[in-house]
């Protein structure tokens, strides 16, 4: 397992509608156990060096997942939330009028 392809692999099935195919909370789990408590950032795998392009795609996941939405509520933050083609917010993504077709979720 690897943070990165647990972002392909979400926002392809994101993508196609289907993320009731995985369980969401178990990949949530692992994206946060990656998480360096000292330093902060994301690993690639628990107890690596965090680096930034682990933390850019374990947080775009945990975006996908509604796992910031919670941690938002939480600390009283509003979080952006990211586009799966795109891997941008999805302001930035309209602001720029970029267009992309995503099959609705069946779940």
């Amino acid at each position: 397992a690897d943070v990165c392809y647990s972002w392909w692999i979400l926002s392809a099935l994101s993508i196609l509608g289907r993320t009731d195919w995985i369980n969401s909370e178990k990949l949530a789990a692992f994206i946060l156990r990656c998480q360096d408590d000292d330093d902060g950032g994301i690993a690639d795998r628990p107890n690596d060096m965090a680096d930034v392009f682990h933390t850019f795609f374990g947080i775009a996941g945990l975006s996908l997942l509604g796992v910031l939405d919670k941690i938002g509520e939480e600390q009283g933050k509003t979080y952006r939330l990211i586009d799966p083609v795109f891997a941008l917010p999805v302001d930035v993504v309209a602001k720029l009028g970029l267009k992309a077709e995503v099959v609705k979720d069946s779940s």
